[in-house]
């Protein structure tokens, strides 16, 4: 669950997964002052304090209308 805290001064808790805006129970305040949560943590071609660096598979890349993209060599 995320603490939360509204503009009304009034606090609560959500679901990280829910898709509904969150509302204070006790006067409807819709306006968030803060949020209580743990740090976000990354995967990838990132970096940061919350970053875990790590290589990536190539993938194949199509464009809409052009088919598979091919990779030239660059001129020196």
């Amino acid at each position: 669950m995320i603490a939360i805290r509204w503009a009304c001064g009034h606090q609560g808790s959500v679901s990280p997964t829910s898709d509904v805006t969150p509302r204070c129970p006790e006067c409807g305040e819709h306006r968030v002052q803060s949020v209580k949560t743990r740090a976000p943590r990354f995967t990838g071609a990132c970096s940061g304090p919350y970053a875990e660096m790590k290589a990536l598979e190539a993938i194949p890349v199509s464009l809409a209308d052009k088919g598979p993209l091919k990779l030239k060599q660059p001129e020196d």
